[in-house]
Parts: C-alpha cells; structure tokens; sequence
C-alpha cells in the first residue's frame, strides 16, 4: 500500500510542536512530573520519523549491465552491477571515523553469470572533495560480490564545507579484460564540520543510523585552548592540583568542582537550554560549538557546555561521560578508576547551571535528572544514554583536535 507523505509530514509537524513544548516545559519550567508525559510523544515523534524514513526511500541505484555505453545485457557481457548509496548526508566532520564496512558511502554489488572468471575493478570518489576508493577482485561463474567504499576526503576542501553542500559521488564498475565500464553519478549532501550528525537515513534500506556515539569526537582534551584552561581549574583547586584518580575515591570530586568552579569564574553564559535532536529529511543533526570556541565565545547551550567540560576532566585523566536525555544533554564522571578498571559508579552534574549557580546545587540537579530518566526510561537507550568516554576511545572515536 502506497505510503502518503504528506499525511505523515503533516502529523510529524504537529508531533514536533507537542515535543518541544514538553521539552521545554520539562528543562526550562522544572515539571518534571511530565517526563512520561514527554517520553509518549517522543516515541510517537519517533515513529512518524521512522515511518517517514521508510516512505521516502529511494533507490539511487539500478540493475544494469555492464557492456560500455551500450550496456547490450547480461548475455553479452555476462556482468551485472548495482550500486546504492548508503549515505546521502556526509558528516564532513566526523566521515574520517567511519569504517567502510559500517559506515560506508557507496555499496555496488557485482554479478558473473559467465562460465569464465571475470577480473572486476570498482571505484568510488566524491568529485572534488575526495581520493578514489578502489578494490579489485575475481569472479567466478555465479559468483557475486559486493563491495562497501568509503573514500578518503580532502582534508583541505573538507574545511571549506561551511553550510549544507551538495556534491557528487561518482561509482565505476569495470572489467579489467573486456575494458567494458558502468559509470553512475548521484548526489550528496556535505554536512558542515560545525554539525554533529546524531543520526543519518540510510536511503538504500530506509532505516536510521545512530551516530550519537561520535559525539565524543567532539570531546577535545588535548585542544591547546583547553590544556590551558586546565592551569585555571589547578587554582581553583584548594591543594592546586588534579591528578585524576591518583589521589583516592574522595578526592575526585573536589577535582571535578574545581573545573565547575573555574568555567563560573570565567563567565559562561548559557542559551537555548532546549535542543532540537529531531530527525528532519534525512539527517538529525546538531550545530556544536568545540571546546575552544565556547572557551573563547563564553556562549554554550547543554551540549556544548557538556562538551566542554567533558574535555576539561578528561585533560585531567578522569573518564567523564555525555549524558542524553531527549532534548537535553549533562554531565556525567566516573566515580573511581584503578589499574583493575572502572566501578561503573557515577555521578551527574547540570552544566547548565554554570552561570547561575554553585557546585553542590548543580550536582543536585544532575542527580536527579538521571534517577528520574532512569526510571522513566526503563532500561530504553533511546531516553537515557551515558556515553563513557573511556568506551568511546576502546571503539575509535579519537577527539577532533
């Protein structure tokens, strides 16, 4: 049964407007007796979303033939190609992360139905902003396989990539015997370095991807920005000094305070308090200031403050944690670490509550902020997630600067 779009996009807006309302009920007006309230209608969001996705899938990909310009069929050439494009929006800050076996950009699969073994040669590149991809294999008789590509951007003309940019990916497909060649083009979007992609739709099957994990490439403790800072937070420390878990269980948190201490001397000013984090066409994305820059602007909403001092705590050997609730992100750290491994005990802090005020109530909040999700979320990542940075380096997410 035909999907109607239109139907969906118009419920999805109206879905959209009943979330953010909650939203800001929940994060601005403290009402937090509405958490379930807004937990519903992010799931009814969601559903639309997913239901969206899957009505606007498009197949950027055909079966054809390889046999040159005149592709004569497969009885001629005995090759079959299709290709699909597997990402539609590049997060051009974050693309060089991706592995190409999970991640990948373009999926061209391969067919030989001639009795002779055919030598294939595929090649995927984003025209002006990428090196080619390449791999080149054997096929038997029957024989089909499909190769996933990522090619390498140009760190150079990546940088360029301000706003949303359309581009083109280019697939060959040839037979390096018969000299016979499918050459396709289809179109991209570049998403700016300055977005953090939480989610991509993935055209060729219409599910959505999770990229949330990649916010901790966005965690920066080795920013020269931030190593500064670091000198600032030792002097609000009363001994001057943070050393992560070197010093005992009870001496984390006064670490921790002294970072929160110093980001309220120097006069962090928060906006927006509510976030979007909603799926839009085929991309949820992010607009996040890096650490340095909201050092440097004195402006952050939650996730940029949760970003910042992420990579303050880190920079000083703690293992912090991004917290993600719907619209909203905290703070998390690690109550103790030793050479045995980590407790898997936390504590929360409200980064929000920089500007306005001190340590103790900060943490109050934060705490409550986690038990109530917890439990309103029941065990559903989609309403709690902790993100560890320390789980996030074991799978390769290394910090943009």
């Amino acid at each position: 049964m035909a999907v109607d779009l239109k139907d969906i996009k118009r419920k999805q807006y109206d879905a959209r407007l009943a979330v953010m309302a909650l939203r800001r009920a929940v994060f601005e007006q403290g009402a937090s007796a509405r958490i379930d309230e807004l937990i519903k209608a992010e799931a009814l969001l969601t559903g639309l979303s997913d239901e969206r996705g899957k009505g606007e899938k498009q197949s950027v990909a055909a079966d054809v033939s390889l046999a040159g310009m005149k592709l004569l069929g497969a009885a001629t050439t005995g090759l079959e190609a299709k290709a699909e494009l597997r990402l539609e929006y590049v997060p051009t800050a974050l693309v060089h992360l991706f592995d190409s076996q999970t991640h990948p950009l373009v999926e061209v699969a391969v067919t030989n139905r001639k009795p002779d073994t055919k030598r294939i040669e595929v090649i995927s590149y984003v025209e002006g902003y990428s090196a080619k991809a390449i791999e080149t294999f054997e096929l038997v008789n029957g024989q089909t396989k499909t190769s996933r590509q990522l090619p390498t951007f140009f760190p150079r003309q990546i940088e360029s990539v301000n706003e949303l940019t359309r581009a083109t990916v280019n697939v060959e497909v040839r037979d390096l015997d018969a000299k016979s060649e499918l050459h396709r083009t289809m179109p991209v979007w570049l998403v700016p370095r300055t977005t953090a992609p939480l989610s991509v739709l993935d055209p060729s099957t219409g599910q959505w991807r999770d990229l949330t994990t990649y916010l901790g490439a966005f965690v920066t403790p080795n920013a020269p920005a931030v190593m500064e800072f670091v000198r600032n937070a030792t002097d609000a420390h009363p001994k001057k000094q943070l050393v992560g878990y070197q010093v005992g269980e009870v001496k984390v948190q006064p670490q921790v305070k002294a970072v929160f201490d110093a980001l309220k001397q120097l006069g962090i000013r928060y906006v927006q308090s509510v976030i979007e984090f909603t799926r839009e066409s085929g991309t949820a994305n992010q607009r996040v200031r890096r650490p340095a820059e909201t050092l440097k602007e004195k402006n952050a909403n939650c996730i940029d403050g949760t970003l910042l001092m992420a990579s303050l705590l880190e920079a000083i050997s703690l293992n912090p944690a991004i917290v993600l609730i719907p619209g909203h992100a905290f703070l998390a750290w690690e109550t103790w670490r030793d050479a045995d491994g980590g407790s898997d005990q936390w504590k929360y802090v409200e980064t929000t509550m920089l500007a306005t005020s001190e340590f103790d109530d900060a943490c109050t909040e934060g705490e409550k902020k986690a038990a109530d999700w917890q439990a309103s979320a029941q065990g559903n990542p989609e309403y709690f997630r902790r993100l560890a940075l320390s789980d996030l380096r074991a799978q390769g997410i290394t910090p943009l600067e």
